[in-house]
């Protein structure tokens, strides 16, 4: 990577520099022991550490840097935290100060689409990407959703943008429209508005007098039929396809977009060793493993994400994971691991958090401010 010196350069080492001499650290900017530059490209920060020296480029040092930076120009830059820290080689430099840390960023604070759909998605392809926030899509590539919050954080808003933005989706051609499936065990907001605006989208929910023995078998079926599906798309791309890297795009057939509201309202009251829970949880594995090649997404809200509630082989499969409301380190432990809670959250009510994006553009975990519609 290559580097300039920039103002806003100048001023994070004067921020670092006084926080060091509070720790009566000897390195500083002053005594040459390391330099701030800005990546040649504007994608982030380089921190690059003149050798020998006290200080260590390890995982320790790079987060405690974050945790000095990123609150620092929160109102010029968000930085966004990767999930391991970032070592880089420094092009065109001596061996001294041949390496160093990359911190990623973007410009501006996190901001959220407003207005009505069609105002929120007019601009954005959405075979090529899932707006949202302004600046930040996700790649249609990217087929896995799980959104968690409290009560109250606005994760149900969040599903029924997500249920409005995938029916619209198509495949590559154009030619098949999205099916939409929502498995809802409370009849919620999600199903009550596609209920009424979308009956193109398909509601799995219970009936009058249903036990979740009933319902949870119903589910099941259903979700057999799906990955029946899904299987029969890969067996035609292996047999058929002449190339190496492919989807179903290439066999005209529609998306598929399986959707949970609140997933722990499925599988309450029933043991997670009942063989009808077992047979949830496999089912919704393989779509989250083998669905983008096929074309089937996932998407689940869940208060938490807890083992219990999402089994972790699911849970690892998710590609976007997203936390509303409440950020501590209870609610990040399961999507976010060990994740400190110094990072610049915008203060936004409902809709607001966290989020990481794995579709090999993004860098890790950032702030996140869903959007409202009207």
């Amino acid at each position: 990577m290559k580097g300039t010196k920039t103002a806003i350069c100048d001023y994070i080492t004067q921020v670092v520099d006084a926080r060091l001499a509070v720790e009566a650290n000897d390195q500083s900017s002053i005594s040459h022991s390391y330099v701030f530059l800005e990546e040649q490209s504007g994608q982030g920060l380089l921190f690059v550490l003149r050798y020998p020296s006290g200080m260590k480029l390890d995982a320790k040092t790079y987060f405690d840097l974050y945790d000095i930076i990123a609150p620092a120009i929160s109102k010029e830059k968000t930085m966004i935290r990767p999930l391991t820290f970032q070592l880089v080689p420094i092009n065109n430099m001596p061996i001294e100060t041949s390496v160093g840390f990359f911190f990623p960023w973007r410009n501006g604070r996190a901001s959220r689409l407003v207005g009505s759909i069609n105002e929120v998605l007019s601009g954005y392809d959405l075979n090529q990407e899932i707006p949202i926030m302004k600046g930040m899509t996700a790649g249609t590539n990217v087929r896995s959703y799980l959104i968690t919050g409290n009560t109250g954080s606005g994760k149900t808003e969040a599903f029924k943008y997500f249920e409005q933005v995938f029916s619209r989706t198509t495949n590559r051609s154009g030619t098949k429209s999205a099916k939409v499936i929502i498995f809802d065990s409370k009849k919620g907001a999600g199903s009550r508005w596609a209920k009424r605006n979308n009956p193109e989208i398909e509601l799995i929910v219970p009936k009058e007098g249903d036990r979740p023995e009933d319902y949870i078998p119903r589910c099941n079926r259903r979700l057999e039929q799906i990955v029946v599906e899904m299987n029969h798309r890969q067996d035609e791309l292996y047999n058929f396809s002449n190339r190496i890297t492919t989807d179903a795009n290439e066999l005209d057939v529609p998306p598929i977009w399986v959707m949970f509201e609140e997933f722990e309202g499925v599988t309450l009251g029933m043991s997670p060793r009942s063989s009808q829970i077992q047979d949830l949880y496999r089912l919704l594995t393989l779509i989250a493993l083998l669905g983008r090649e096929s074309l089937v997404g996932l998407c689940i809200t869940s208060q938490i994400a807890r083992n219990d509630v999402i089994p972790i082989p699911i849970r690892s499969q998710m590609l976007v994971k997203i936390l509303l409301g409440v950020i501590d380190s209870t609610s990040t432990a399961y999507l976010f691991g060990d994740l400190s809670d110094n990072i610049p959250l915008p203060i936004g009510g409902k809709g607001s958090g966290i989020i990481s994006i794995n579709d090999g553009y993004h860098y890790g975990i950032e702030p996140v401010e869903m959007p409202t519609i009207y």
